[in-house]
């Protein structure tokens, strides 16, 4: 009976031994994996802010999800867009029942005085006020160029306007 009970008490330490074990090793892997996953969603916020196709995209796609404020933070500082507030930008948002945007080409980029414009073709649709609609258009975006003095945040690109034709 000593022998069982000695047997036990092994079985039972080793068990936890193991368990304490495997549990401390998840726990140093964990950090590695949050720190790999915060990682790459930096490189993927570098890339969209770089890239002004990416950066419409995002702009879509934040729409589409309903993320109405981090969509209004896209506009440039100095547009009608931006300036009207994010209040009013939202408003104006939940009119549509459905929206899909998309980017339908290659970016064209020109500077002038220190800043570089983009235009990338778009095409946009859903329902408004119950309506169905669906427009091509294009999407400008503006950027400080690679200045002396120009922060980072700067050359992130940001939208300038929306122009839509007219059906």
């Amino acid at each position: 009976m000593r022998m069982y009970a000695r047997h036990k008490v092994n079985s039972v330490f080793c068990s936890a031994l193991l368990l304490l074990l495997l549990t401390s090793c998840t726990s140093l892997a964990a950090p590695s994996s949050i720190e790999s996953q915060q990682n790459a969603s930096r490189d993927a916020d570098a890339r969209v802010a770089s890239d002004p196709v990416l950066t419409g995209q995002r702009y879509f796609d934040l729409l589409t999800a309903g993320e109405f404020e981090q969509a209004y933070e896209m506009w440039g500082p100095d547009t009608p867009i931006h300036q009207s507030g994010s209040r009013r930008f939202e408003q104006s948002m939940l009119a549509y029942q459905a929206f899909h945007g998309e980017m339908t080409g290659e970016a064209r980029t020109e500077g002038a005085a220190g800043t570089l414009y983009a235009e990338v073709p778009i095409r946009v649709s859903g329902a408004r006020r119950g309506e169905p609609f669906s427009n091509d258009g294009t999407m400008t975006l503006q950027r400080c160029n690679d200045v002396p003095g120009c922060s980072e945040e700067q050359r992130r690109w940001r939208l300038d306007s929306i122009d839509l034709e007219q059906k």
